[in-house]
């Protein structure tokens, strides 16, 4: 049977869309009984290592610089360590297979499930291909198909058959098997490439792509990597929170995600906290609910609903190609030339300002947005300035609402935070690079009303967990917090 997943993304599996559509019938599955937590987890820090290439034709941002990040996990028993990125759109986690030999894969490490004791064939229905034994030639299995289309490089596929094995993160060497080292090990059900096309994927300099989406994005719970990494083995009883916090460094510094919290030293002030827009999604996205220009408050979003997807793998901030001859009319309009032709000057263009739900404003300067400029060429004696945005051309399955993208240039001014268990998206203004990657200063969100608590921002070992609460969900689920 064929399986297809489509994914909508402003890079490689990193996101606008990714949407499942199969010919299965899905079960819903049994609730677990409730558990008594002997302790809660550790955060775990994983370092991103930045790696920057020059994009070849014909990728849509040919010529331009293009930053990719990506972290160390190992994968089976004993582990296969592969580098990977994380997708803040995507469900699912895809890796090469050891017997595929496309160029892109030839490129990359791959995964050899026959090497691994702990590897499963499974349909995508997370049954055994054979229920007699874990591992199968059988050629009569479910086959996966994931589409990409991405703001910077373009598009592509990559198609393969699905494998549950342990995934263990937070290791500096995730080869070595070594109890006291800090990790989490949990299984989880991936997509295991068989071919992918050139592009995007020869442009990748790491191995596979973790997706970060919310469980709508994914087949199922077990191949949702953030519920995969909340519910471990279950034996002994650890809690590790729904979350991720989510730094991009400056200049060399690559940054990194905590997985189970956030690193309280990355903020400049508490977290404001905004709702995930429509979560059935599976995207992490906020609604809009106006936009400003400098002193102008736009009516872009005033009589339709705008959302902006949070994704670090698009460059800037990317915008509607519907709404970007307006957004650019008006940055020319307000924006103050200089000298002879054109005359744009980063300094000279007003910041743009996004309100989100709760109060909460993104002030993007413009050297965070500004894809090109237009304007006259040559030596004119009338200067001009047309500052040019980055543009997106969204499917029919984002919706009807207008979608921006919060891309990386934004994601490296504001920390952000990352809560699937309240559905909500905290924001705060970003200090600057600490190299020191001090862990004491971990903080898991311990939270009311969506605000941070001072006394344990204050305390005296600074280290601060969410802890797991059971909320009945209900509508009103994205207005709760811990």
């Amino acid at each position: 049977m064929a399986i297809s997943i489509s994914m909508r993304a402003a890079f490689v599996l990193v996101s606008l869309q990714a949407v499942c559509v199969w010919s299965l019938e899905t079960q819903t599955q049994p609730q677990e009984e409730s558990k008594t937590i002997d302790r809660v987890g550790a955060p775990k820090v994983l370092r991103l290592e930045k790696q920057s290439v020059v994009l070849p034709k014909p990728s849509p941002r040919a010529g331009k610089r293009k930053n990719f990040y990506s972290a160390k996990m190992g994968v089976g028993k004993p582990g296969q360590e592969f580098h990977v990125s994380f997708d803040l759109g995507g469900g699912t986690v895809v890796l090469p297979s050891e017997d595929c030999t496309s160029p892109a894969c030839l490129e990359r490490r791959r995964f050899d499930r026959w090497q691994s004791s702990s590897a499963e064939d499974i349909q995508a229905s997370g049954h055994l291909v054979d229920q007699t034994q874990r591992k199968t030639r059988l050629l009569r299995r479910d086959r996966g198909t994931i589409g990409l289309h991405s703001v910077d490089v373009g598009s592509g596929q990559a198609k393969g058959t699905f494998v549950r094995d342990q995934v263990c993160v937070g290791k500096e060497n995730p080869l070595v098997d070594d109890d006291s080292q800090d990790e989490r090990c949990f299984p989880l059900a991936m997509l295991l490439a068989s071919s992918m096309e050139n592009m995007p994927f020869a442009l990748e300099p790491y191995d596979g792509t973790i997706g970060l989406g919310l469980q709508g994005m994914s087949l199922s719970s077990e191949f949702n990597f953030l519920a995969a990494f909340h519910r471990g083995y279950g034996q002994p009883i650890v809690q590790y929170p729904n979350s991720f916090g989510l730094h991009i460094g400056a200049d060399e510094d690559g940054g990194e995600i905590t997985l189970g919290g956030y690193d309280s030293k990355r903020l400049t002030h508490p977290l404001k906290w905004t709702p995930v827009a429509a979560p059935e999604d599976g995207r992490w996205q906020v609604a809009i609910r106006a936009i400003r220009i400098g002193n102008n408050t736009l009516n872009l979003c005033k009589n339709q609903s705008c959302r902006a997807a949070i994704d670090y793998s698009s460059s800037l901030l990317a915008v509607p190609a519907g709404l970007a001859p307006s957004l650019e009319k008006v940055l020319a309009f307000e924006s103050a030339p200089d000298g002879f032709g054109n005359g744009c000057q980063y300094l000279s263009i007003p910041d743009l300002q996004l309100d989100l739900a709760n109060d909460v404003t993104l002030t993007v300067p413009a050297e965070d947005f500004v894809s090109d400029f237009g304007g006259s060429k040559g030596v004119t004696l009338r200067p001009s300035c047309e500052p040019l945005l980055s543009h997106h051309q969204a499917d029919e399955p984002l919706g009807k609402d207008d979608m921006f993208i919060l891309g990386e240039s934004i994601l490296r001014r504001y920390y952000t935070f990352f809560n699937a268990d309240t559905l909500q998206v905290g924001f705060s203004l970003a200090v600057g690079v600490d190299a020191s990657g001090n862990r004491n200063r971990l903080a898991g969100g311990d939270q009311k009303d969506g605000k941070n608590s001072k006394k344990s921002l204050t305390s005296q070992s600074g280290v601060i967990l969410l802890v797991q609460v059971k909320l009945s969900r209900s509508k009103s689920l994205a207005s709760i917090s811990l």
